[in-house]
């Protein structure tokens, strides 16, 4: 591990270093710099970067990800900042040219326009400057006819330097800028003195005024008037009025002032004044929703529903007439009865479209109930106020949560006990999806999301939507084999169809076989491969599961969710929002579409304003759209807690990849033909060391791959964890891969550690500022610990030894743990992993002869019965 800094002086030269040996360091910046040859030795056990070289290490070293082993300082991170800032004020055109004396001569700089308190921001403010001026084809050949020629072309070099030989002309060009730039230098107080008043005219046809409220009585003051000019030129027409100064403002002028005149003179430092009640968004929509007529029992989204459109400006009721007559005025500013009053004409124009438009307009209750809920619009026109009447209003309040939907009971043909949380969160699935809309089902990991979306499709299945069509559920490759284990138990009357692996079906059969079917699984990466063949079947419900995969919209699979044709949707996520609130957007444009706007509007709207600030107004108002279509409830909620007992066991069911699936067979077939060469009679050593080839074949890509997807989950809801497995190198492998996917250390216990270094990572683990996962390897860690801190636990791989699992698991459920502590067993399906889990699980007896035995019950298994327990599926 090498941990890299980045000094950088006062003159801009900057020189990496690290605890490491020149050639490691040499080879660590060549790895991280765009341009690894321009970089030389200072003579320092350092390495200095060419500028280029600098600026482009520093604009995107938030975001790359460097090789192995390498980690930034600090110093390069707070330098990342401040590249930033300097960026923003270069791209904003705050900066001067300069002419400095140094000792070894005389340098041209670009100076930023205001102090800052970081020493490192002038330096590269000269640095992007510098080189934004430049072309590739420039050179300085080094003759110049004036010193002014000469500072001009060091402004655009590479070092600054001025290659002038008169020292005094050079000095007496540096107190010549020095005078320029004392005008641009005025000061806050000198700008804060002036105060420009725009006062309106009492009738349409007078002139608007622009007032001084206090003239200049310095010199400076005078400047800094003539400056104001420079910002809205209007300025340079105020004339004595009385005892002030005033200038005349056309309307365009007076609509000019308000804006970009006045913005800009406050962003320079001076006051203005806007008159009170002229200024401000006058125009506003609200929409009542009728619905005289109950809907019908069969079907209750064929009912239609009427809007009626109200528009005010300045408060006051609107006709079309007088939208009109407002937008006739040509200009923002208008008169509208008796006042003036700034309009936005683009918002007149909607609201005038919107108003035409509404007189014939129905709508669906999915488009009311979302219309009232959610963005309100007519077009591109906001409606602020919606009242709903009939009973629309009492779906809305159901929906709103302030009435009770009815609960219902558990499908018959369901499998299993429905938890009481479990029954509501079935119950309100069915509710939405009967209404029209596409719920998210998003509780905490471990609430069973999968029992209580099987218990909604047999109840979806029942209904006239749901009847002869089958639902088609997409999932993460690591849970398919999971979903199809979970239908079997709980939904053991339903037809599924597994759609994965290279020997799926495809053309007729594929068809034939989906239309024989209750249900359809696969993974996201089929939906996308195998889109056009599932957009040919018709199926009656989406589901799609661990639905954060489609949190980014313009990824191929979140396109794909969004555009098969599908009449009910439903997601399931235990992490709605992982990295932004697009992530809600994209989420909510696949269940229910227009929603949440256009996406566009949704960043302006909700998502700029919660990155600023997380408990916003907008947020809450978020919240409240999205409170109807969005189920969340937490392993810690009141109602839950006492229902979920103080331990609960999770199967987590991984798929081999197909290196894996390789690796599986070859040894498999070494071991075959081992026995072959025995005369059919395999030793105990040789099956020992089967065992631990298929365990560790086990131990790859699929698991990791789930693994990583659980504990994103866990440290998204401040949980920690404890992950075990049999091998040490197993042990050492996911340090080391963890490492790479989260940015973080992970302690790791195993019996090769000294006392010392043993309590160090239990510390490390208990101690962790952030949530955190604890590897350990089961002999080492499997007894004698409090690792209360742990929610969850992780069994990687199996030594089939309930007790020691146990003993395992205990690490993190024993006296102090006041939560419920989630136990999930990985099990790669269709290997000897699956086979032995089923062994134990049906016939308890065995298990508990397991106690002392381990593995070695499966060394009694006559040959064939071994074959059979190793087998791939």
């Amino acid at each position: 591990m090498i941990l890299l800094h980045l000094d950088l002086d006062d003159t801009g030269r900057a020189a990496f270093r690290a605890d490491a040996t020149p050639d490691a360091l040499r080879e660590v910046v060549r790895a991280v710099l765009w341009f690894p040859e321009e970089a030389e030795p200072d003579g320092e056990g350092r390495l200095v970067p060419s500028a280029r070289n600098l600026l482009m290490f520093l604009s995107d070293v938030r975001s790359r990800k460097f090789k192995r082993g390498i980690f930034l300082g600090e110093d390069i991170l707070r330098l990342a900042e401040t590249f930033r800032a300097a960026a923003r004020a270069a791209a904003a055109g705050q900066f001067l040219p300069d002419l400095e004396e140094r000792p070894d001569g005389f340098h041209a700089v670009w100076r930023p326009l205001r102090a800052s308190g970081d020493a490192a921001f002038p330096c590269l403010l000269d640095a992007l400057v510098r080189r934004a001026g430049r072309t590739p084809l420039e050179g300085d050949s080094g003759r110049h006819e004036t010193v002014h020629d000469a500072w001009l072309a060091a402004l655009r070099s590479e070092s600054g330097r001025v290659a002038w030989p008169d020292a005094d002309e050079a000095r007496d060009l540096a107190r010549q800028l020095q005078a320029w730039r004392a005008p641009l230098v005025v000061s806050a107080a000198d700008r804060a003195a002036l105060t420009f008043v725009l006062m309106p005219p009492a009738t349409p046809a007078a002139d608007w005024r622009l007032a001084l409220k206090a003239a200049p009585s310095t010199r400076l003051g005078y400047v800094s008037l003539g400056q104001a000019a420079s910002l809205f030129a209007p300025i340079g027409g105020l004339r004595r009025v009385g005892g002030g100064l005033e200038a005349p403002l056309t309307r365009p002028q007076a609509e000019a002032f308000i804006q970009t005149g006045a913005p800009a003179l406050v962003a320079a430092g001076y006051a203005a004044v806007l008159p009170d009640g002229v200024v401000g968004e006058h125009v506003s929509a609200a929409a009542e929703l009728d619905s005289p007529e109950p809907p019908p029992a069969d079907d209750p989204r064929a009912s239609r529903i009427t809007p009626r459109l109200t528009i005010r400006v300045d408060g006051e009721k609107v006709t079309e007439q007088e939208i009109e007559f407002l937008l006739d005025q040509g200009s923002p500013l208008v008169f509208f009865r008796n006042r003036w009053i700034e309009v936005d004409r683009t918002i007149l124009r909607e609201a005038l479209r919107a108003l035409r438009a509404t007189r014939a307009k129905r709508m669906t209750v999915r488009e009311a109930a979302a219309f009232a809920l959610g963005f309100g619009r007519f077009g591109h026109l906001r409606v602020d106020a919606v009242k709903a009447r009939g009973w629309l209003r009492g779906l809305l309040n159901e929906l709103r949560g302030e009435e009770a939907f009815v609960l219902l009971p558990p499908p018959p043909d369901f499998r299993g006990a429905l938890r009481d949380y479990q029954l509501r969160g079935m119950s309100w699935l069915a509710f939405l999806v009967k209404w029209g809309f596409g719920p998210c089902l998003a509780d905490d990991m471990g609430l069973g999301k999968t029992i209580q979306a099987i218990a909604f499709l047999l109840r979806f299945r029942a209904t006239a939507e749901g009847r002869g069509r089958p639902a088609l559920v997409v999932a993460p490759v690591s849970v398919t084999t999971n979903w199809v284990r979970e239908l079997a138990k709980f939904a053991p009357g339903l037809k599924v169809l597994l759609h994965q692996g290279a020997d799926r079906l495809q053309g007729l059969s594929f068809r034939r076989a989906c239309a024989a079917a209750d249900v359809v699984v696969t993974g996201y990466s089929l939906l996308v491969r195998d889109f056009r063949r599932l957009a040919e079947a018709t199926f009656s419900v989406l589901v799609l599961d661990e639905a954060q995969t489609v949190k980014n919209p313009d990824t191929q699979a979140a396109r794909a969710a969004r555009a098969l044709d599908v009449p009910a949707k439903v997601a399931l996520t235990g992490t709605p929002l992982e990295n932004s609130p697009l992530d809600l957007w994209s989420l909510e444009e696949f269940l229910n579409p227009g929603l949440l706007g256009p996406q566009r509007d949704f960043a302006d709207t909700f998502a700029r304003a919660i990155r600023e600030d997380a408990r916003s107004a907008a947020a809450g108002r978020l919240r409240h759209i999205l409170e109807p279509f969005m189920l969340r409830r937490l392993k810690t909620d009141p109602g839950i807690a006492a229902e979920l007992g103080a331990k609960r066991e999770i199967r987590e069911y991984c798929q081999l990849s197909l290196a894996q699936r390789r690796r599986y067979e070859e040894a498999l077939s070494a071991y075959r033909a081992d026995v072959a060469a025995a005369d059919g009679l395999p030793s105990r050593g040789r099956m020992l060391a089967l065992l631990t080839e298929l365990k560790l074949v086990c131990d790859g890509d699929g698991k990791l791959a789930r693994l990583d997807d659980l504990l994103a989950e866990m440290f998204a809801n401040g949980e920690s964890c404890l992950v075990f497995s049999q091998y040490a190198k197993v042990g050492r492998m996911l340090q080391e891969h963890l490492r790479e996917e989260f940015g973080q250390t992970f302690p790791f216990l195993h019996g090769g550690l000294p006392p010392a270094r043993r309590e160090a990572e239990i510390q490390a683990f208990n101690e962790s500022p952030v949530p955190n996962a604890f590897i350990l390897s089961l002999r080492a860690g499997g007894f004698g610990l409090n690792l209360t801190r742990a929610t969850h636990v992780v069994h990687f791989d199996r030594w089939w030894n309930p007790a020691v699992e146990n003993q395992a698991t205990d690490r993190a459920h024993r006296i102090g743990q006041t939560k419920t502590v989630f136990v999930h067993t990985f099990i790669c399906a269709g290997t000897l992993e699956d086979r032995i889990d089923e062994m134990l699980a049906s016939k308890r007896q065995l298990a508990d002869e397991l106690v002392a035995g381990g593995e070695a019950f499966l060394l009694k298994m006559s040959p064939r019965e071994f074959e059979r327990t190793v087998a791939l599926a």
